[in-house]
């Protein structure tokens, strides 16, 4: 028995997996087999089956291997939770998120409700014999002792790691601004739960932020250990706490992260959301555009581009997110313009370089429970859609953990072209000033060369934060605080997005 399971099962009740779903999911809440009752919504769960597909895998040498690809299924969750019976009668690989969804497609924008955060937890300190220490401190000191973590209702022992459930008293309505907060919100918790006492890392840079449209292995089928070692493990759940409140659970953040904003599902009439969200209402019920946010096209090369990032950059934490990117630059450069983009991205393209791409991103596996698999690869491709098309450049940074400089400069133009026409507006700028930007103005031996990098580094990133440039540079903060803004003054930095990350 796994040594987090074995610990829960002392102290907490075990549910079987259809009991721990009705808790999530409450009788009555989801819609009924095949009646497509309006206002109700089902769940969805994806299967990775044993059926395979050929795919080609590239590898880190540079090598290529035709391999077969598992077939993926995905099942509609109704009311009476058969399917979920169903699904774990087969030795298969199954994930389901805490949501419910209006049709099939298990998309963001298609989300309706959120019953539950969930969140992952991966790299557990254990002790010399394989004690379970990193559980034992989340709950005895962190839950109880301290209460700097809120109490979960269930626990999830994965084979791997934890998955602490926060089932809501009533689901939230996943409206746009409220979903952002829950997401803001969700990114807080999960950096108090991956603290050092409970997980194995060195910095935040290892914490694995996870969306609230994450899906999750679900209780009673095999566990990744299970699969892999041949033991048949099974996830198991616990019932370890009560369902809880929006003001229980903001009461552990700062009010900057909490979730301001809600409202729960019984008590929102569409009159209500009318008033309260008019501009999802006018998009979303008055013209019936699923789409709310519109999309932003990019040349392909974007995307070819990131293909390269992956390739040199990727690190063992960040996998899942380097992919989940790719999604996202997949649907940015999906879109045909004779001009801009004859040749743009297919869905059928993205599956085709994710799934390549397994092979490659597992061989960086350092432990025997970590292994990058094809579910990695299914959850990375749901980013293949609208919602995301306008994730900032400083996200996509700090997720993938990949330092980079994008290939396109602003507005399409070369990095050379880019700086050419910034210093030249520079330098208009600084004669109608009566000055120059080259003359010395009292400043001390070396600071010329110094200002001069500040310069440089400002004119190739408009919307770049001083940290970056400190970090890039190695000027120290005091120079960079100096220059910053007097190049401001002199015309350096305009603050204007760069195309190729919009």
């Amino acid at each position: 028995m796994n040594a987090c399971t074995e610990w829960l099962a002392q102290f907490f009740d075990e549910l079987t997996p259809h009991e721990f779903y009705r808790v999530i999911f409450p009788e009555g809440e989801l819609d009924q087999r095949g009646a497509m009752t309006k206002g109700k919504y089902t769940g969805i769960i994806i299967e990775v089956t044993d059926e395979t597909k050929p795919v080609v895998r590239h590898y880190r040498d540079g090598s290529t291997k035709e391999v077969n690809e598992p077939v993926v299924m995905r099942h509609t969750v109704t009311d009476d939770l058969a399917e979920i019976d169903e699904v774990l009668q087969r030795e298969n690989f199954c994930l389901m998120p805490p949501l419910s969804y209006a049709g099939k497609k298990r998309s963001a924008e298609n989300a309706r409700f959120l019953y539950a955060i969930a969140v992952d937890l991966d790299d557990l300190r254990k002790g010399k014999n394989g004690e379970p220490n990193g559980l034992i401190d989340l709950w005895v000191a962190h839950i109880e002792r301290v209460q700097r973590i809120p109490k979960p209702t269930m626990i999830v022992s994965s084979g791997t790691g934890l998955h602490l459930y926060y089932v809501f008293e009533s689901a939230i309505p996943l409206f746009p601004n409220i979903a952002r907060q829950l997401q803001k919100y969700k990114h807080e918790l999960t950096r108090l739960c991956w603290n050092e006492g409970i997980v194995d890392i060195e910095s935040d840079n290892d914490i694995q932020f996870e969306g609230i449209y994450q899906g999750f292995r679900m209780p009673g089928t095999i566990t990744k250990a299970g699969k892999l070692n041949g033991t048949n493990e099974r996830a198991r759940c616990f019932m370890t706490g009560e369902k809880v409140s929006i003001e229980y659970m903001n009461s552990f953040v700062e009010p900057k992260y909490q979730i301001k904003e809600y409202a729960y599902k019984s008590k929102l009439t569409k009159a209500e959301a009318q008033e309260k969200y008019p501009e999802w209402y006018e998009e979303r019920i008055v013209k019936g555009n699923k789409n709310v946010l519109h999309p932003w096209a990019l040349n392909r090369s974007v995307y070819d581009w990131w293909l390269r990032q992956i390739r040199s950059g990727a690190k063992v934490r960040h996998r899942y997110w380097c992919l989940w990117i790719l999604a996202i630059y997949a649907k940015k450069c999906s879109f045909y313009d004779p001009k801009k983009n004859p040749n743009p991205v297919t869905r059928e393209e993205l599956e085709h370089d994710a799934w390549g791409l397994l092979g490659f991103l597992d061989e960086m596996t350092e432990t025997e429970d970590n292994h990058f698999t094809e579910i990695d690869v299914i959850e990375a491709l749901e980013a293949f859609e609208d919602r995301f098309i306008s994730y900032p450049r400083a996200s996509i940074r700090y997720k993938s953990n990949i330092p980079f400089e994008p290939a396109i400069r602003r507005n399409g133009q070369k990095q050379e072209d880019h700086l050419e026409e910034a210093r030249a507006i520079r330098d208009i700028r600084m004669k109608r000033q009566g000055r120059k930007w080259d003359e010395n103005n009292g400043r001390s031996k070396g600071s010329g060369e110094k200002s001069k990098i500040v310069e440089e580094w400002r004119l190739l990133h408009p919307d770049g934060k001083k940290i970056d440039c400190h970090k890039e540079t190695g000027l120290s903060r005091v120079t960079i605080d100096k220059w910053w803004d007097k190049i401001e003054e002199g015309g350096g930095s305009s603050g204007e997005n760069n195309t190729a990350n919009s």
